[in-house]
């Protein structure tokens, strides 16, 4: 059984579907996991709520919002020892692992993990390699909004349009679906992987101090214990003045070492609040019509609006949709439960266990290499141009192919160097890394380069670049890609903290480790060999026969070499299938 994960940076949630029905892990009472891990006094791990509650006290031993830091190098210093973003992750989704373990009463070593649409190449790794931390084989890693179409999709009848708006805790994702009965068609999607609750938060808890000061008329410094209590604050009044007009702050506020707590005794209305989220609000609206004009549709052309994530139930984004698209946006999903429902749905699709959904997800991002331009008499005129091989939208998984030449004959290597972005020059995109192809042939003839990108259904991209006439080829290695070294390390530092033997957890993570770091040769030419089987099987009514014919039998004979970890046969029919698929696209 797969146990599908909804990783949040506010609060988790973890469910399956056992018997055609969702199950939800129960966290204390609550389908909520806080989001947050502490050590306490003692030395010991505190997760979900006990850990939030500490975070306030002592913020200097707590961590949350780790999710906004994933794919990246930020350490986290907890009772003196420091740990990777993936690593507090890793904890997280241990303690979902046991609390589901103990409430179902089986093994779960299994999971679908949901990520924003905008998660970048980093992040979807970062969030995988947390998964085999905490001792799951990660079976998918799927787009939160894609999720939530699932959870839509699930006992839907009629096929509509739809707009899935999701607003967390510290991302923003919005895409533009069709939805049918057993199909879920993402169109295009958009977002801002720095925009959620925790920055409306942020900016409340500012206006907060700035009218309680006026109040008591005193100084009031938002730092320290003060700033996370004013947080604390923030959070629950916005969430307070979702269901209800008014809100009263009583609260005993800190204000310092040697000083009385101030009393505050203060009410405020949801107008006020909206006028603080009303610039949050409209930067999310323009993605959404960024969304739209990916998709080549305008507001009329939507039939339902999906709203997900904790934020999303402020009710000034409702009226805005009304405004605007003259919908009222569904109300038969809640909002905080979607994406783990659909997540669960995922892992019974995996597991074939009789649930008939096809989903077909895209791609939020345009990847492609650095060229040089020249001139008639061979002079370089540009030498930083973006040239998009695999563009935004794109359905997964996807392979995509470009020629490239040598500037001249004599030129016996070359560097590629991959970028990440829409803009028509390479050094104004997100560089992603590098790698180059050596001892190249010398000819005096123009040497084709075939640049050959690979995106799975998890996002996670490969490079290939080939010479065409010689079929030398050099496999991606990214310099400076996500890679954050031994897993093992990982898994003993959690095994310690959670005070067990590491046996079990390595029997489940060492197989997939090599996989999801790309660094096991044999393993990475397997990952690429699948990827493109399936995007060969989607392309081929595309193919004439006589292509098709050839297509099938090179499929056939990967998938035996794949059984037999045959790496020379499998790499060789790898390339008769990429020519193959050059010509189609």
């Amino acid at each position: 059984m797969i146990l599908g994960i909804d990783l949040g940076t506010t609060n988790s949630l973890a469910s399956i579907v056992r018997n055609g029905k969702i199950e939800f892990v129960d966290f204390g009472g609550s389908k909520l996991l806080p989001s947050v891990v502490a050590i306490n006094g003692e030395g010991n791990l505190l997760v979900g709520q006990t850990a939030k509650n500490q975070y306030y006290l002592d913020p200097e031993n707590s961590v949350k919002s780790i999710k906004r830091h994933m794919g990246s190098d930020v350490q986290t210093l907890l009772n003196g020892k420091e740990y990777l973003p993936e690593e507090i992750a890793g904890m997280i989704l241990r303690y979902i692992k046991e609390t589901a373990e103990e409430q179902f009463g089986m093994k779960l070593s299994n999971a679908v993990i949901t990520v924003p649409a905008y998660f970048s190449d980093d992040q979807r790794k970062a969030t995988s390699i947390a998964g085999e931390i905490a001792g799951f084989k990660v079976e998918r890693i799927i787009n939160e909004p894609t999720a939530a179409s699932l959870s839509y999709n699930y006992n839907e009848e009629k096929e509509i349009r739809a707009i899935v708006y999701d607003f967390g805790g510290g991302t923003f994702d919005v895409s533009v679906v069709n939805i049918s009965k057993n199909l879920v068609e993402v169109v295009s999607s958009h977002g801002d992987n720095h925009l959620g609750g925790d920055d409306i938060d942020v900016e409340f808890s500012q206006y907060l101090a700035d009218l309680i000061a006026k109040k008591y008329k005193t100084t009031l410094v938002p730092k320290g214990q003060t700033a996370h209590q004013l947080l604390q604050i923030a959070e629950k009044s916005k969430i307070e003045l979702s269901d209800h007009p008014y809100y009263t702050i009583v609260e005993n506020l800190y204000i310092g070492e040697n000083v009385p707590p101030l009393s505050v005794e203060l009410e405020i209305c949801r107008e006020e609040c909206e006028e603080v989220l009303q610039p949050f609000i409209e930067k999310t609206m323009k993605l959404v019509h960024i969304a739209l004009s990916d998709a080549n549709l305008n507001a009329n052309d939507i039939d339902q609006i999906l709203l997900v994530g904790g934020t999303s139930k402020i009710p000034l984004i409702t009226r805005e949709f009304e405004k605007i698209f003259d919908i009222a946006p569904s109300e038969s999903i809640n909002p905080d439960q979607s994406v783990c429902f659909g997540a669960a749905i995922q892992g019974a699709i995996i597991e074939d266990d009789n649930i008939d959904s096809i989903l077909v997800d895209v791609t939020p991002y345009t990847f492609g290499t650095r060229a040089v331009i020249t001139g008639d008499i061979g002079f370089i005129t540009d030498d930083d141009v973006f040239i998009p091989v695999i563009k935004r939208n794109s359905p997964l998984p996807v392979s995509k192919s470009e020629v490239f030449y040598k500037l001249h004959p004599e030129q016996d290597a070359i560097e590629v160097e991959i970028f990440q972005g829409d803009s028509k020059i390479a050094s104004e995109n997100k560089f992603i890394g590098s790698f180059n192809v050596k001892d190249l042939s010398k000819k005096n003839d123009s040497e084709e380069i075939l640049l050959t990108m690979n995106l799975d259904l998890n996002g996670i991209l490969t490079v290939i670049a080939t010479e065409k006439n010689t079929g030398k080829r050099k496999q991606i290695i990214i310099n400076n890609s996500f890679n954050h070294g031994d897993v093992a390390k990982s898994v003993n530092k959690l095994a310690h903290i959670f005070a067990d033997n590491t046996d079990e957890l390595q029997s489940v993570v060492e197989p997939n480790t090599n996989d999801t770091l790309g660094e096991d040769k044999e393993s990475n030419k397997i990952y690429i060999a699948k990827t493109m089987i399936d995007k060969a099987e989607s392309k081929m009514e595309l193919a004439d026969s006589d292509d098709a014919k050839e297509m099938k039998e090179i499929i056939t004979a990967l998938k035996k070499a794949i059984l037999s970890r045959s790496t020379a046969e499998i790499e060789s029919l790898t390339d008769d299938l990429t020519d193959i698929l050059f010509y189609i696209d």
